[in-house]
């Protein structure tokens, strides 16, 4: 470490000095935003959020959650620069035993630290902690600082003491010393093969290719002697491994029943020496300064703990096993794509096939491999080269399937098993025989092991079958018979291991030229079926996987028998073919025919589930057919996005917001103006108008809209809604958990049903209790509430949280000493570590203490995007007409409860999205940023513009008549925007409705005077 002077430190403590004099003392006529400091008593204290004149720090208030203020620790104004520490003043700090003063030196991990603010034993001295703690340099007494033992009883060795261990081995692939004793070691032979004794030497002509050399060729090969690998056994000929005794993959694709070994989930390099959760350290728990390893990530225990490592604060983060940076996910992590990966494979259509032998489907060839028995052999490694090369030759624009069992036998220990494999040898062998046309140098580059195998597949077909597409074979394991409580259960116990050997082989790389373009997933017709919920397992397990290399998916094989009822259904509306389509699937291939499979397949033609848009690009082009429009609206773009898109921080700043954007809104505008939905689109323009008059007609429109979004959602820079169920003054919890299932007494699941027949909505989503979804944007104040979130009960109660049934609260208590500029994406709102719930949270905490009184089962329909869309209805609504709709197509054309269902249209613009099974893509998609805006667009075509009231009171307002009224008068007074606002924000064109006042009125006139003055109009 670079060590500065001493001068150097004593101008540290003279800059630290004056830091501690930063807060001003309180003053009562002032207001303070929240993370403003001020001193009251010689005691520091932060605004936890807006605190209003009066509101003093030293009040006396009902409750510690009440005072708008944290309490920080002393000023302590007598501190004063000093000497630097000498290397004896330095203290190593102990996490719950070291006590110090301001001003104190301590050493921790290899650094150290000057104590500021009176630090507690348990505020861990980090680079991060700036508040406890500044870095500095370790006095230079020629001796590295004091480093503390990982764990509680082990003694402190100075660096240059080694401790009594035996010597490491030699590293087989560095060059051997003399005098150590190696030397390769001769695998045993495969059946057939003589074995030689070290005393009978080779004859020289017949030395063996190295197997690991570049190959010509035409050059024979021989018997393959191959060198040591680390940690391989040297077995004797005579001691044969007893195969009764070898254990079962438990995820492997074999009989089910058959007893099989915990398997330790895939870690990275950094973590080999480290205990893998809940291989306990200390027999059932942790001490202080222990490491453990948890979902790739290395926790170290704070003190004696119980708890699963990273779940709570007596764990502290190490490092990631993988090298990724600290707080962020580890490469191997359960995937939470913010879009939906492309489901387009050449050749196939743009909605999910289903066939048997006999319908018709996209021509597809099966070429099988060399089994993980005979791979060891060079013959039959070669002759299935042979195969595959003859096959590629003639495959034209087939779709390939790669079927064999090496890559289920690869799954879990990445192909090490299946030993050294002479690829490259037989490979050449291959291509003696055939005269195929393959580079050397890229047959030189592949490796003799699984994954050369692997690469070689991939090689061959992408050079021979160019115009042809190809996807490799897995099975869907034994997993799926077992029980899973949700997505992370599936991860853990298959997903992980499938996507980890996919990723090592490198089969499915976005940048190389030969990648696979989809996945096979097939199910053995040998082992038992599987029930609805083991297939709702087995297709996440298909999605996570998917999800992970983002390569789409195609299930063949599927038993006819076993399978056709489930994803087929007894009727229309128990099909599964949507839900295959969410997993990433694009093709279901059954096995075998049967007359019932048939006519469900026929009946399915007449209504097909969509996978992507493949329409024209008219929302690609022009806005409108007025240029001059055009590029004024296109001009605006700055002024929109630093004048008008604002937001309002916890310090009362407004700034422009990082949510919504103008060129957002345009691309989405486009789309409702130029392809709408069924019919009904943005209006802009009149046919009747001249230019002049289309011009202003549009810009009012537009500035009607957005005057509405500035007000409900753009000002909080929120797509998803915010949890302001806060309750104060004694009540049992500070926010609930459960605002995700409704706020003000509302329950969203329940919107659209009828309240007498007790009917859903004809285009209500299906209610979703194994939904896991959190949301993507928050509150930003001190202490604020974790974004909302849905997951299922038995989740929740794998984890030990429910408290009778109920989940609980988020209280703004706990102040957080390091503020996290990234967080865990991988894992859900109410998994991640504490204090590192959310991006630059400051304080605040999960408590699981059932004082919600309610679980958030099935709950994740809470608003999104610009004007929020809320509720199963509306949703629904929204994806059956834009998305991937889930109506039942045996409903098109009846009548549901008063309601005549509609056909969804037959490509619809957004097809990729199931609104229905993931509504959080109306924030999270970054493919379809303008889709946030679209949702509060579609409302506005659906309830403003198409309001009338035919038999009411207002059965003499249109949208249409009024907006040109209101520039027809020379845009002159409110009445046209207050009555908008009155439909959006209450259901009726009037500030007064039986629903109550319209909120926020003035804001709202402002925002639309606001955007027609930034685009060029004048109102008056």
């Amino acid at each position: 470490m670079f060590k500065r002077s001493k001068l150097a430190g004593v101008l540290a403590s003279v800059l630290f000095s004056s830091y501690l004099y930063a807060a001003e003392p309180y003053d009562s006529s002032k207001s303070y935003s929240g993370g403003s400091q001020v001193t009251v008593n010689d005691k520091l204290y932060e605004a936890k959020w807006w605190a209003n004149p009066g509101q003093s720090p030293a009040a006396d208030y009902p409750n510690e959650w009440d005072s708008p203020w944290k309490l920080i620790g002393d000023t302590d104004p007598t501190p004063g620069p000093g000497p630097s520490p000498e290397p004896g003043d330095v203290t190593p700090f102990i996490p719950g035993q070291t006590k110090v003063n301001n001003g104190d030196m301590v050493s921790y991990k290899g650094e150290c630290f000057i104590a500021k603010n009176n630090p507690g034993v348990w505020e861990t001295p980090s680079a991060n902690s700036t508040w406890f703690w500044d870095l500095t340099d370790c006095p230079d007494d020629g001796n590295p600082p004091i480093v503390l033992p990982p764990s509680e009883g082990n003694p402190i060795l100075p660096p240059d003491e080694s401790v009594g261990t035996p010597a490491k081995p030699q590293d087989p692939d560095s060059p051997l010393e003399p005098g150590i004793p190696g030397g390769p070691i001769v695998l045993p032979p495969s059946e057939g093969t003589p074995i030689l004794a070290p005393s009978e030497p080779e004859d020289p002509t017949t030395q063996p290719q190295d197997p690991d050399s570049p190959l010509e060729p035409g050059i024979p090969g021989g018997p393959i002697v191959l060198p040591p690998s680390e940690g391989t056994p040297i077995l004797e000929p005579s001691e044969p491994e007893d195969p009764t005794t070898q254990p079962q993959e438990p995820d492997s694709p074999l009989e089910p029943g058959i007893p099989g070994e915990p398997i330790t989930p895939p870690v990275g390099e950094l973590c080999d020496d480290f205990n893998v959760y809940p291989d306990w350290t200390r027999g059932d728990h942790a001490g202080g300064g222990d490491i453990m390893v948890n979902n790739n990530i290395a926790y170290e225990a704070i003190y004696w703990t119980q708890s699963t490592p990273g779940s709570d604060s007596s764990w502290g983060h190490h490092l990631n096993c993988d090298g990724t940076a600290p707080g962020t996910a580890p490469l191997l992590s359960l995937p939470n794509p913010l879009d939906p990966i492309n489901l387009e494979v050449a050749g196939w259509p743009n909605h999910l096939v289903v066939a048997s032998p006999s319908t018709s489907a996209p021509s597809s060839i099966v070429i099988k491999t060399v089994t993980s028995d005979e791979i060891a052999d060079l013959t039959q490694l070669t002759s299935s080269f042979i195969a595959l090369i003859e096959a590629s030759e003639n495959a034209e624009t087939s779709s390939i399937i790669i079927k064999g069992d090496v890559l289920d036998k690869a799954t879990m220990d990445k192909g090490k098993g299946l030993g050294s494999i002479a690829v490259k040898q037989a490979l050449i062998q291959a291509i003696d025989f055939t005269g195929a046309d393959l580079d050397i140098d890229d047959v030189n580059a592949l490796t003799n092991d699984a994954k050369g195998w692997a690469q070689a597949y991939n090689l061959v077909i992408s050079t021979l079958a160019p115009q042809a597409t190809f996807g490799w074979t897995v099975s869907i394991g034994d997993f799926a018979y077992n029980k899973h409580s949700g997505r992370q259960s599936v991860w853990d116990s298959a997903s992980q291991y499938s996507a980890d050997m996919l990723k090592d082989f490198e089969l499915y790389e976005p940048e190389s030229s030969n990648k696979a373009d989809f996945i096979v997933y097939t199910k053995s017709s040998a082992t038992p079926a599987l029930d609805s919920d083991q297939w709702h397992n087995a297709l996440e397990y298909v999605k996570q996987v998917s999800d992970y290399v983002k390569a789409p998916v195609m299930l063949a094989d599927i038993p006819t028998a076993q399978a056709a009822q489930y994803f087929m259904g007894q009727t229309t509306a128990e099909r599964q073919l949507r839900k295959a389509a969410f997993s990433n699937v694009f093709a279901i291939k059954f096995d075998q025919d049967s007359s019932e499979l048939t006519s469900k397949i026929e009946d399915y033609q007449h209504a097909q589930v969509p996978l992507y848009y493949a329409g024209d690009d008219s929302h690609e082009g022009p806005l409108t057919a007025i240029e001059e429009l055009n590029r004024q609206l296109l001009a605006a773009k700055d002024a929109m996005n630093n004048e008008a898109f604002l937001f309002q921080t916890p310090q009362s700043q407004w700034i422009p917001s990082t949510v919504y954007k103008w060129e957002d809104f345009l691309d989405g505008l486009s789309a409702m103006h130029n392809i709408g939905v069924a019919g009904n689109k943005f209006w802009l323009i009149d046919e009747n108008a001249d230019d002049e008059t289309n011009i202003k007609y549009a810009k009012i429109a537009i500035a009607a809209f957005l005057a509405q979004s500035m007000q409900e959602t753009i000002r909080y820079n929120a797509c998803d809604e915010n949890n302001w169920s806060e309750t104060k003054w004694g009540a049992p919890a500070d926010y609930p958990m459960s605002a995700s299932c409704g706020q003000l007494g509302q329950q969203y699941a329940d919107y659209g049903v009828n309240p007498i027949s007790g009917l859903d909505h004809a285009y209500s989503c299906p209610r979703d209790n194994k939904m896991e979804v959190s949301a993507f944007t928050h509150a930003q104040w001190y202490g604020a509430p974790a974004p909302v979130f849905a997951t299922p009960d038995a989740v929740l109660e794998e984890r030990g949280l429910l408290v009778n049934g109920a989940v609980g609260r988020w209280s703004n208590n706990g102040h957080c000493n390091e503020v996290p500029e990234t967080i865990d994406g991988s894992k859900q709102v109410w998994e991640r570590e504490e204090c590192k719930v959310y991006e630059g949270q400051k304080a605040g905490k999960f408590i699981w203490d059932g004082s919600s009184q309610e679980s958030v089962q099935g709950c994740g329909w809470w608003g999104r995007g610009v004007i929020q869309t809320t509720g199963r209805q509306n949703f629904g609504t929204l994806n059956h007409y834009m998305g991937r709709s889930h109506v039942d197509p045996d409903t098109i054309g009846t009548t549901i409860d008063g309601v005549v269902v509609e056909a969804p249209p037959e490509n619809p613009l957004y097809a990729e999205l199931d609104l229905c099974s993931n509504p959080g893509l109306i924030c999270s998609s970054e493919e379809n940023r303008e889709i946030k805006w679209i949702a509060g667009l579609f409302y506005w075509v659906t309830s403003v513009q198409a309001y009338p009231d035919e038999s009411g009171l207002y059965q003499n307002w249109n949208y249409h008549n009024e907006l040109k009224k209101y520039v027809d008068g020379g845009m002159q007074g409110t009445q046209f925007i207050d009555d908008v606002s009155g439909i959006v924000n209450r259901g009726c064109p009037d500030l007064t409705c039986d629903t109550g006042d319209v909120h926020n009125v003035e804001e709202r006139r402002d925002n639309f005077i606001k955007v027609l003055k930034i685009l060029g109009l004048n109102p008056q």
